[in-house]
Order: structure tokens, then sequence, then C-alpha cells
């Protein structure tokens, strides 16, 4: 089966409009001896006439008119997809599908997303939450959130912000202990970390000392609101973002900063999507969304 060109059957009804090549070459902005190549290639695959041509005129044959009334139909079909799919890409319409690890959504990136929705109601959003490392294509995943190194490969990441690690515990809990002064004296306290963050490495922000801590923990889980919230009981220290606890410290809970001048070493938190460019509105929209509400939150970092 013999394939033909879409471009040259396109330009054969286009063509066929007009009643010279020199009238459809100009309104085609098609020079003149390319129309007439693409043409006769046309005829040649088909192994028939399509034209009558003369020097100032030129008509369908016979089969130039059944070819066109057949093939009319499919190429305007095409050209409608093309339109609405352009439209589709250009309107901020269509679902946006986000994935985000779990705490981070609960804390503050729900929030951002909120207030995009509000925004642009004929948007619809599809979010995904959860901590694993999942399959973004496979998901169909638009944009996702990421903390540390785990960055895909032929997927644009660009840095959100940088993730600091502190301490914090309750004013109950510090009230019944003398101030504390010097990491070293955490062996002493009752200590809550993240699973995963067993290796508590802080420096002094002004002297730049380093310390380590790696021993005993009195209360570890894997989730990192049930880190914060058992240090909101009072059952000790904890090692977290600070994001996490600063805004609590100006509520009822009351959980503060300790030794504020010493941070964990900080994370990158990474915005990621798909592709460099020709990407639809509504996630170019989404995009300068979130980082138009970071130049508003600083979420306390």
């Amino acid at each position: 089966m013999k394939s033909h060109s879409l471009d040259d059957l396109q330009l054969f009804i286009l063509a066929a409009k007009y009643k010279s090549l020199t009238q459809a070459s100009e309104h085609l902005s098609v020079p003149l001896a390319t129309l007439s190549r693409r043409l006769k290639r046309l005829e040649v695959k088909l192994n028939c006439r399509l034209f009558n041509r003369s020097a100032h005129h030129f008509s369908l044959t016979l089969d130039g008119e059944k070819y066109r009334q057949l093939c009319e139909p499919l190429i305007l079909g095409l050209e409608n997809v093309t339109d609405r799919i352009a439209q589709d890409r250009k309107a901020l319409s269509g679902k946006i599908k986000i994935s985000a690890p779990i705490n981070m959504t609960q804390v503050w990136l729900k929030h951002c997303i909120y207030e995009f929705a509000e925004k642009h109601p004929d948007i619809c959003i599809d979010l995904d939450v959860q901590n694993d490392k999942i399959d973004l294509i496979s998901k169909q995943v638009d944009i996702t959130f990421r903390i540390g190194d785990l960055i895909e490969m032929d997927w644009v990441a660009r840095k959100l912000w940088h993730l600091p690690f502190g301490l914090c515990a309750s004013t109950f809990y510090l009230e019944q202990y003398a101030p504390i002064t010097h990491p070293s004296e955490l062996a002493r306290h009752r200590l809550i970390t993240v699973n995963n963050d067993r290796h508590w490495k802080m420096t002094h922000q002004i002297s730049g000392e380093i310390f380590s801590y790696e021993d005993t923990f009195n209360f570890s889980s894997n989730d990192v609101l049930l880190v914060r919230d058992a240090a909101v009981k009072g059952l000790g220290i904890a090692w977290i973002p600070p994001y996490y606890f600063n805004n609590l410290a100006k509520n009822n809970h009351h959980l503060e900063p300790v030794l504020p001048d010493w941070q964990g070493a900080e994370r990158e938190v990474y915005i990621m999507y798909r592709d460099r460019d020709k990407r639809p509105a509504r996630i170019d929209a989404f995009i300068n969304h979130v980082y138009e509400w970071k130049s508003r939150f600083n979420m306390g970092l």
C-alpha cells in the first residue's frame, strides 16, 4: 500500500479552491515551483491526473474531484483535532496530576494547592500524597515535589528552597531542666527522632563548630508529624525541620526551638515537571503560582 504525505494532501485540498496555480501559490504562501512539484508528486503516487492545467487556469479532473470529496473531511477533521489540542493546551482548564510527600503536603503545600484551585476553578487537581518514590510516568504525574536527592532523570528539577533541621521541645518539657547551652548536653535528655534520621549532625551557625549525636533515642517514628506531636506532648527534644514547629511556638502548643544557633545540613526541596518548554498553560500557571506563593510565605524557614 502506497503512503501519501498528509502535507501534500492538505496542499491539494487547499489549492483546489483556487482558479490557478499562481493564485493558489500567492494565497497559500507556497512558492509556485514548490506547489507544482508537490501536486505532481501526489499525482504520481496516485497514478492519476488530478488537475487540468493551462497557462492561466486549472481545474479538477473527475478523478481529482472524487479524490477531493473523499479526502476533504479527513483533512478538516485532522485540522479540528489539531485546533482542539492547541486550545486545550492554551486554556486554563483540564487536569493536573500532582505527587508530593505526605507530611510536607499536610503542613503547608495543601494551602498553596487550595489557593490555586480557588483561583482556577476550571482546573481539576488530582493530588497523590505518599512518601515512597513512585513511577511518575506510569502514574501520569504532571508535577511532583521531592526532598533531597530523589531526582528523576529527564525531568526538570527546580529548587524551591533549602530545608534545614533543628531541635525543638515543648515549654512543659524544657521547664523541668536547666537551660541547654551545648549539644553535648543532649545525652542527658529524652530524645525523639524520625526513624531514618538517627545521626544528628549539626553545625553552629556562628563559630562553625560541628557536633554529632547517634546514641540512644527514647521515641522514634517513620512519620515526622508523629515525632512533632510527641515533642508537643512533652516526651523529649525532637530533631525536625523548623517549619514543622516554628508556627506552633506562636500558639497554645508552646513548642520552642532548642539551641537555635545549631542547625543540621540543609536538604533541597524541588518542584519537578516533565518538559522544559511547550507545557500546557495550566502547568505553567501552577508552577508560577507555587513560586509566587512561596514569595509570600516562608514556612518559618
